[in-house]
């Protein structure tokens, strides 16, 4: 795929979608995906579809592949495809226990369901065709060979799946989920991911004329700006990182997340200017900036690490365990 990335973010978490410069490769037969019925493994995840309301058992394999499909373009180091396939397996496993718990009665006995507000994405082998056109055998063989090497592994804190977060790509350094939502999560913690800080993907800016900028405060907050609009906008709570918290408008104090949303900014790490009759909103990272960035996974396999190495770097304190047992 030429300059297109789609990065979906899990549970809670947020879906972020941002410009991959992609690449054709050789030519290779597609490597067919397994079927629940072909015994390649009794685990199953049944998800509801949505647009049918029918809900279908997929094989492990296939919900990996389908899942790695929607979050991570093919193209990115084998060992980074890896680590999302982890996630994604790691993923099914948490939301069956949930489940097994504390059923939802709207997934009709499923898991998960293809809506992507709620849950992590998923992609039919027809929406990844449709994305990938004719480098999809290509991009099929090489997540089907990321989802035979994740299948019987998950992610674990002290013997239990974690709490799956990923994002695009963070602003040289991720965020603790403490900082972004108050919960304190041992191996959510803030990491170095130095080499995204370095990627043109890292910086976005977005501008917006005043008037607009004016019109979406009104009908947001219900206020109407005045004075100066250089003093409109400013940070009143930040991580030690700089990502903003909370952000001031007006005089009046606003989550950070939700204006963020309003003016189609990438991340809550920015800065905001007003010249010309517009301000401007440079920002880094792409998502909540919170576990495992997606672009630093790709960054640290193209330097030689592996996936556990990826993993355990992003999620500090965890276990990668085979063949997890709930029991």
């Amino acid at each position: 795929m030429k300059d297109h990335i789609r990065i979906i973010l899990v549970t809670a978490l947020l879906l972020a979608v941002m410009p991959l410069a992609g690449t054709v490769y050789r030519q290779h037969t597609a490597v067919p995906a397994k079927s629940a019925s072909s015994g390649s493994t009794a685990e199953t995840v049944p998800i509801l579809f949505e647009d049918t309301g029918e809900v279908r058992q997929l094989s492990m394999h296939d919900y990996i592949v389908g899942a790695v499909f929607a979050q991570m373009p093919a193209d990115f180091d084998s060992e980074a495809l890896k680590a999302q396939a982890v996630l994604a397996a790691t993923y099914a496993r948490s939301m069956t226990e949930s489940e097994k718990a504390s059923p939802t009665e709207a997934l009709k006995g499923a898991v998960i369901s293809t809506d992507k507000s709620k849950y992590q994405a998923y992609f039919t082998p027809q929406q990844a065709k449709t994305l990938y056109g004719n480098d999809y055998p290509d991009a099929l063989e090489r997540i089907s060979s990321a989802a035979d090497y994740a299948e019987s592994l998950t992610l674990c804190y002290e013997g239990r799946p974690i709490i799956v977060a990923f994002h695009g790509i963070s602003c040289g350094s991720t965020e603790s989920a403490w900082d972004m939502w108050g919960r304190d999560i041992p191996y959510l913690c803030a990491v170095s991911s130095s080499a995204d800080a370095d990627r043109p993907e890292c910086r976005t800016e977005v501008v917006i004329p005043e008037e607009k900028l004016k019109d979406l405060i009104a009908d947001e907050y219900g206020i109407t700006p005045e004075g100066p609009p250089g003093e409109w906008l400013s940070p009143a709570e930040t991580t030690a990182g700089g990502t903003v918290l909370l952000v001031n408008i007006c005089g009046n104090t606003f989550p950070a997340d939700a204006f963020c949303e309003l003016c189609g900014l990438p991340s809550q790490h920015f800065e905001v200017t007003f010249s010309d009759g517009s301000f401007t909103f440079s920002s880094m990272g792409c998502g909540h900036l919170v576990g495992m960035s997606q672009y630093g996974a790709d960054s640290m396999a193209k330097q030689g690490a592996d996936c556990p190495e990826i993993l355990l770097h992003y999620f500090p304190k965890t276990q990668l365990i085979r063949s997890y047992d709930p029991h």
